[in-house]
Formats: C-alpha cells, sequence, structure tokens
C-alpha cells in the first residue's frame, strides 16, 4: 500500500481509468482507516478515496453506463461526494435489478438513432416516447404488468418499452414496420412493434405467445413465450419464437435482449437492405442466402420459414433481388428478364424442375437508370409428403428488351440456397 501511496496523482487516476467495473470504483472510494496490515490489504487510503471520487471519472462511468451526466451545478458548495458519483447512487438506486438492462437496451436504441436517421428517417419517426419508470414495484412499468412477468430474462424487454413504447399506429408509418418488410404477390407484409397497450397474449395449443410484433395483413408476427409445458421451459420460456400452430414448428430467436441487439448489430452493418424507408425483413447476408455476380449483374436471393401460414406442411418465402452493378462488364445499357428455371431439391433427395416465363407475371427491365428489381414468391413441401430442402437454378435476359433484343439471351446462375428448416415440438 505504501508504494502505491508515493504514486503521483496523475498515475492513479489512470489506473482508476481502466476499472471498467462501477462496483471496483466504490470499493476504492471506501473511508477507512486501517488498524492493522491486514486491514490494509482490504481498505483504502484516504488519498485512494479522494482520487477516486473524481468527477472526470464517474462522468466516464455514468458514459459508460449510457446515463445523462449532470450539468455543472451553480452552487459553490458541491456535495462531498461529487455530482457524478450521486447521479450514478440514485441511477442504480431508480432502477435496481434492471441496471444491465438499463445500459445493454439504450447502447442498442442508441445504435438504432444512429443508423436508422440515415438510413431510414421514417422509422426512427415511427417510434413512440417510452414509458414513466415507476420505481419500488417487482415490475416498474405498471403499463406491462397485466402481461409479463418479473423474470430477469424479461427486463430487457421491459426496458426497451420504457425507452421506446413500440411504434405510432398512424396510417402513414404502417408500412414502416421496425422488424422489417416485404411485398409477395401484391401483399405486403410489415411487422410494426406493438405498444404496451397492443400487446395480446396468444393461447397456440400448449404454449402461450406474448405478441409484440404483428403484420395487420398477412398475420406474420413475433412473439415471446409466456407460457409452456414443463418439458420446454428450460428450452423456450420467455424466448423470442415464430410458432406455426397448425404443425407446432417454430423458428427460436433466443432471449429478447439478445434478439434485439443482433438485429441493431444487423442493420447498422447493412445485412438488411432499405428502400424507400423500407427495412427488408429477409436479410442479405447469412446461412440462408445466395449471392452471385454475373456479366455485372448481381442476385441475392434470402429465404425464411412461413409461421403465419396455417397449412400443416411447411411453407417458405423467398426474395430475389436483381441489381445492375456494372453495365460495362454487361456490355449493354440494359436488359429484360425473360424466363427462370429452378431446380427444386428435396429431403429424399429428389428434385423437381420449374420453369417459367418471366416472374410473377412481370418481364422486368434492368438498365442504368434503373438498376434494381425485387419480387418475392414461396416454395412449399409438396403435399405428398416430401419436404423441400432447398433449390437453385438460373435467370435467363435479353439482351435490350425482349421486342427488340440486342443481342444473344444471358444465362444468370444462381448458386443453390438451404432453406431454414424450422425446428419441431414433438
Amino acid at each position: 500500500m505504501a508504494v502505491f501511496d508515493r504514486l503521483p496523482a496523475e498515475l492513479y487516476l489512470l489506473i482508476l481509468d481502466k476499472l471498467s467495473l462501477f462496483s471496483d470504483l466504490c470499493n476504492c472510494s471506501m473511508a477507512s482507516f486501517p488498524q492493522s496490515i491486514n486491514d490494509q490489504m482490504q481498505q483504502v487510503s484516504k488519498k485512494w478515496r479522494r482520487l477516486s471520487n473524481d468527477n472526470v471519472l464517474w462522468g466516464r462511468m455514468l458514459s459508460y453506463r449510457c446515463i445523462a451526466i449532470p450539468e455543472a451545478s451553480t452552487h459553490t458548495n458541491e456535495p462531498a461526494m461529487g455530482r457524478n458519483k450521486l447521479a450514478f447512487s440514485v441511477w442504480y438506486t431508480q432502477y435496481a435489478g434492471f441496471t444491465d438492462s438499463y445500459t445493454r437496451m439504450h447502447r442498442a436504441f442508441n445504435r438504432l438513432e444512429k443508423w436508422a436517421c440515415k438510413a431510414c428517417p421514417h422509422v426512427w419517426q415511427s417510434l413512440a416516447p417510452g414509458l414513466v419508470w415507476v420505481s419500488g414495484e417487482s415490475v416498474p412499468v405498471r403499463e406491462l404488468l397485466s402481461v409479463v412477468s418479473d423474470s430477469p430474462d424479461m427486463r430487457d424487454f421491459i426496458m426497451a418499452h420504457h425507452i421506446h413504447d413500440g411504434q405510432r399506429r398512424r396510417q402513414r408509418f404502417l408500412e414502416y414496420g421496425l422488424f422489417g418488410s416485404y411485398e409477395c404477390y401484391g401483399e405486403v407484409c410489415s411487422l410494426s412493434w406493438l405498444s404496451s397497450r397492443m400487446l395480446q397474449i396468444v393461447d397456440m395449443g400448449r404454449f402461450r405467445i406474448l405478441v409484440f410484433a404483428w403484420c395487420h395483413v398477412t398475420r406474420n408476427y413475433l412473439g415471446i413465450v409466456v407460457g409452456c409445458p414443463i418439458a420446454h421451459t428450460q428450452r423456450l420460456l420467455h424466448h423470442v419464437i415464430q410458432l406455426q400452430p397448425q404443425s407446432y414448428r417454430f423458428v427460436d430467436k433466443g432471449l429478447f435482449g439478445s434478439f434485439f441487439v443482433s438485429y441493431v448489430d444487423a442493420l447498422s452493418s447493412g445485412h438488411h437492405d432499405v428502400h424507400d424507408n423500407v427495412i427488408s425483413l429477409m436479410p442479405n447476408t447469412g446461412p440462408h442466402t445466395s449471392t452471385s455476380y454475373t456479366r455485372g449483374i448481381k442476385i441475392t436471393i434470402t429465404a425464411m420459414f412461413c409461421a403465419d401460414e396455417t397449412p400443416r406442411y411447411r411453407v417458405y418465402r423467398y426474395q430475389v433481388t436483381l441489381e445492375l452493378i456494372d453495365s460495362v462488364q454487361l456490355g449493354y445499357q440494359c436488359v429484360q428478364l425473360e424466363s427462370r428455371h429452378w431446380l427444386v431439391h428435396y429431403a429424399n433427395h429428389e428434385f423437381v424442375h420449374a420453369n417459367g416465363a418471366g416472374v410473377v407475371g412481370e418481364f422486368p427491365v434492368l438498365s442504368v437508370e434503373r438498376p434494381f428489381y425485387r419480387y418475392c414468391s414461396r416454395v412449399e413441401d409438396d403435399p405428398a409428403g416430401l419436404e423441400v430442402v432447398g433449390f437453385e437454378g438460373q435467370f435467363t435476359v435479353v439482351p435490350g428488351s425482349l421486342v427488340d433484343p440486342k443481342g444473344p439471351a444471358i444465362e444468370l446462375p444462381v448458386p443453390y440456397i438451404e432453406l431454414p428448416i424450422p425446428m419441431e415440438i414433438i
């Protein structure tokens, strides 16, 4: 201890600045007057205590925890504790039990704001103000008391509604679902984050699902398991899930905090395309995507399991994006889609060919002026019992147009894409 006492104050502050846990900084600021060597090893000196109360250090701790730093007091008599340390103490008392959730979710929303204000401001503008925080109760947000429990696994979910209480349900915001959108055969699905007053618990057989994101058109949803048989408690309770009611097939997305943080990270990293302020529900990269680049044209395909469908067999939606990246490499200013060919693979190693003219009844043109085209379709198990597992294929485009071709047809191969096979509850 004597060696540390001889260190200059600047080195003390550098050492203390490396402490990431507030409890370590609190221990260093304890008042003590040791009477023995053993006491000295466990307590701290007056100098250590004085320096560990430094406002700058506690200001950094506030920033680390995403807490607003209080303005400097106009009074000459600062409290003995220091205003930043006092602010931390007040915050820690107010959010007792929720401090980690507070920091985790504020960091996620800060990243979301930074990304959304540039990429899709309409989505950020649609977020509603957060719920008032009520301290001293087992579940500090009164509006959520009737639908969630006080389990530690639900605290990130409660904190999210404290920061922003879902999305506003105004007509102009309905197409800008926070959790993504897609259009399939003219039907638009937009997963909006529900406010606390619109949360609903849906009974799906032996399971109770708290639906927190919903599309009123397609009935697609995201929900949290708040009740399930004991056999599935450890595996699924409080997990974000998409469950197909008729078959008990599901997609498990983990606990809400991990799901939300990962989703925001994916948005910030550009893993979801954004066009006209609309976030694509299906990511452009990952295990269930396929990307090819041929003659300056990029093709991206991604697939998802459709938990909103009622058939007992599995249904998947897939999204295809065609983009003209380099017209020089293509050798033409525009091309028009002529046909498609798919090779659909099944679990028993059989496959089926599927051919067609154009896509979804259209023959899109890719040009320098309009280089982007996207459509959504579906693939499903054979009703006879064959389980689909993936597909591959190719598109055929014609330089110029189908009416006035400027050269021979060009084949654009699509690599194999593995479908996201859902898990099953037996």
